[in-house]
């Protein structure tokens, strides 16, 4: 995941409009790393249709016994994933 921020991270636009050098997005990335809890994600069955590559967020979130996700990803508030992690106890926001 902090391979998917920093990527996100360099998009032209995201660059442009945050005025990002490469040694911003460095520094944030590291910073995250520190005062994250690391994981190995769950694994299961596909739970985000619409966008499979959206599913290693979700089993992330399980392993790391979230108690929120915070997205604006539509994909995230289809029912069968608001079912998945409200039985899992993780809130979306």
């Amino acid at each position: 995941m902090l391979d998917e921020v920093q990527r996100v991270l360099r998009y032209p636009r995201i660059r442009a409009l945050y005025h990002l050098r490469d040694v911003d997005i460095w520094e944030y990335v590291h910073l995250l790393e520190s005062i994250a809890d690391i994981v190995d994600p769950a694994e299961g069955p596909p739970i985000v249709l619409k966008d499979p590559n959206d599913d290693p967020i979700i089993y992330t979130a399980l392993a790391g016994q979230a108690d929120i996700l915070c997205t604006v990803d539509k994909h995230f508030y289809e029912s069968n994933v608001l079912a998945f992690c409200a039985r899992h106890v993780i809130r979306l926001m």
